[in-house]
């Protein structure tokens, strides 16, 4: 299915005997959703007639025969039109029909591969703008038919010279099933085609997909040839299936010196040095994320002296550390990973099972100024989770340190909290001092009440009234399987919708 950014319903053509869905010469079903760079206008079709009504009573006053229309002008109408529009006035004829589908119209295409039909339909639109398309991005699950459509539109795309964005978004980090004519090589294969083909690719997506980012230097070495000067969008980053058990090769970071645009990168901490900081000079970097695995002792990481050279040169730049199945990472936060001269704006751990109480108390004292959200998820029955409180066994009567970070830490706006108890009066604290907070999500499950009945009542309204639909207590029925028992879920479909979002 390629669905556009606003449209659920498939187009259907008007027939005089009944409705039927749009079909290709074949007569395959057809759903027409694409992504258009048109910009939004406040002209909508629900303000108007129907294109059809229009059309019919004008036709009547003066016998104009809009199906005859000429193309250059019916093309100049639609390019005023928002999408939605576009295909409501596309059902007026066969004629208009065809101009839905001129090629500027379909410069950027969102391929979501999930059923037999959408496959049926990317194939259609891979091959009618195979050429043209700037703007690819693939959505598919990880089972081996989608990822063969997948390949298919890669090789579509091999001899695009426009193309400008491809990002893959799977929903796995890992094939299913690989075989022989679906597995990482091959798909390797295409996007070395498509970067020795493309003119100007500005941005790039490997999906969090392992087996692509196994070994950096075939991916970095024709975009360097090729991309240098264009490259503004690079993700590397990788989902691990098995954070303490894979292969590391060294890359070498100097050569990110030769992206002169780069202004956001996903990149494994395993790739993170002194040398990568100082290679980042552009001064345009928005954005870095880095996914942290698994963590064996042995590497340094970058020093505090580098990310103060690398803040001093990038100051605009985001900083955001994604702990992703990082049993043993997540212990040594505090004391290898986190370095005060990080520009943390964004810190996610997930499914790491123990909580670094340190390294939350950091937050409030080293990220004041940048720090905006914290989003912590484990599973509530989690055997290695032996600490399933948020507060330091050992300190009960400390600080809260989410509460001090609500206080000292004036940008932090989302905060997400799951599988983890926690006291209702903290939860009372937090937006007492930061009452603009944009999310504020717990699991029902997790409050820990200490309150009579009618105060409890008292504070869930206190906290209702200033967060509104900002807040929400998750009960269990709303959390992913994975969240209420881990051995009935899969995490990566928690994890990997998050970490996509950071690539954007």
């Amino acid at each position: 299915m390629v669905r556009g950014e606003n449209e659920e319903e498939p187009l259907r053509e008007n027939d005089d005997n009944n409705n039927r869905v749009i079909t290709n010469n074949e007569d395959a079903v057809l759903v027409v959703q694409d992504d258009t760079t048109t910009t939004t206008t406040t002209t909508t079709m629900s303000s108007l007639k129907s294109c059809t009504d229009v059309a019919t009573t004008a036709a009547q006053d003066n016998g104009t025969c809009w199906d005859s229309l000429p193309s250059v002008i019916l093309l100049e109408i639609f390019s005023y039109l928002p999408h939605e529009s576009r295909i409501q006035a596309s059902q007026v004829c066969r004629h208009w029909r065809y101009g839905l589908f001129h090629p500027s119209f379909w410069k950027k295409i969102t391929f979501t591969l999930t059923d037999n039909d959408s496959i049926v339909w990317s194939r259609c639109l891979s091959s009618w703008f195979q050429f043209s398309v700037q703007e690819v991005t693939i959505r598919c699950e990880s089972a081996n038919n989608f990822v063969r459509e997948a390949l298919f539109v890669l090789k579509k795309l091999s001899s695009n010279k426009q193309l400008r964005k491809l990002l893959l978004e799977p929903t796995s980090c890992m094939f299913e099933y690989p075989t022989q004519d679906v597995n990482g090589k091959k798909l390797l294969e295409q996007l070395l085609t498509i970067m020795e083909t493309s003119n100007s690719l500005e941005a790039l997506s490997l999906g969090c997909i392992e087996e692509l980012t196994e070994d950096l230097t075939y991916i970095l070495e024709p975009l360097k040839n090729n991309h240098s000067n264009h490259l503004t969008h690079l993700s590397l980053a990788s989902v691990k299936d098995d954070p303490d058990r894979y292969d590391f090769l060294e890359l070498e970071c100097s050569m990110f010196r030769s992206f002169s645009k780069l202004t956001i990168l996903t990149i494994d901490y395993d790739h993170v040095s002194d040398e990568l900081l100082q290679a980042l000079n552009s001064g345009l970097m928005e954005r870095l994320v880095i996914h942290v695995h698994g963590w064996n002792g042995e590497y340094i990481g970058a020093s505090n002296n580098a990310w103060m050279a690398f803040t001093e040169k990038n100051p605009s730049c985001e900083l955001r550390l994604n702990l992703i199945h990082s049993y043993n990472a997540v212990r040594v936060l505090d004391s290898e990973i986190l370095q005060p001269a990080m520009p943390l704006t964004h810190l996610k751990v997930l499914f790491c099972e123990s909580v670094n109480f340190m390294a939350l108390n950091q937050l409030s004292h080293w990220y004041p100024n940048t720090l905006q959200s914290l989003i912590w998820i484990d599973s509530f029955n989690s055997q290695k989770n032996t600490v399933n409180q948020m507060y330091d066994v050992d300190d009960v009567d400390g600080p809260d340190p989410l509460v001090i970070a609500a206080w000292q830490c004036k940008n932090l706006s989302e905060i997400v909290l799951i599988g983890k108890k926690y006291c209702l009066h903290n939860l009372l604290a937090i937006v007492r001092l930061r009452h603009n907070m944009k999310k504020l999500e717990f699991a029902e499950s997790d409050i820990v009440y200490e309150e009579s009945a009618s105060d409890r009542e008292a504070i869930i309204d206190e906290v209702k009234d200033v967060m509104g639909k900002q807040w929400k207590l998750l009960s269990d029925k709303e959390l992913p399987k994975v969240v209420i028992n881990p051995l009935n879920g899969d995490s990566r479909e928690v994890i990997m919708p998050m970490v996509l979002r950071d690539q954007k």
